[in-house]
């Protein structure tokens, strides 16, 4: 595997550049997949159906991470330290792994799940990988995500208008 060693230069966001911003955010997103998975909570719920932009930055991603687990009540110490953990292996894998981290980059939750199914079936074989229990899997929640576009796109369905012959909720006229 090639190794690069990089500076971060984010004054000028060229090609280089943008690659850091994608691998710093890949790093990021695994290793925080990694030490959320035996966790349970509905901020993750939310986190998996979060998408961004290519070039949002892994601190923008950690804050936005981070208020989902604020909104939703969660003691913020283990949290704040995941989040600190997975952003110091952000920096510290950046070093070695540019290249393969921005390969591997994504704009959403689910294809950062994909990702990490990939990287456990490369390391257990695809008999024996680790069990799921803090994220759903990602074919679930892409099932969910395309009924709620298929929802959000649907016209809405008519009610049948109730006939008034012989029922009780016939207006009464004034004869």
């Amino acid at each position: 595997m090639e190794t690069h060693v990089v500076e971060l230069n984010l004054s000028n966001p060229g090609e280089v550049d943008k690659s850091i911003i994608r691998a710093r955010r890949a790093a990021f997103v695994a290793r925080f997949i990694v030490l959320r998975e035996g966790k349970r909570t509905r901020a993750h719920r939310v986190i998996e159906t979060m998408e961004w932009e290519d070039l949002t930055t892994v601190e923008e991603l950690a804050h936005r991470f981070r208020q989902a687990f604020l909104d939703n009540g969660d003691n913020m110490v283990p949290v704040d330290r995941d989040l600190r953990r997975s952003l110091a292996h952000s920096y510290r894998s950046l070093k070695f792994f540019v290249s393969e981290y921005s390969h591997r980059a994504t704009v959403d939750f689910i294809g950062a799940l994909e990702d990490y199914g990939r990287s456990n079936e490369l390391l257990f074989g695809a008999d024996e990988q680790p069990r799921s229990g803090g994220w759903r899997l990602p074919h679930e929640l892409r099932k969910l995500k395309e009924r709620a576009a298929a929802e959000s796109v649907a016209p809405p369905r008519r009610v049948p208008k109730k006939s008034s012959r012989g029922h009780g909720n016939a207006p009464v006229s004034a004869v």
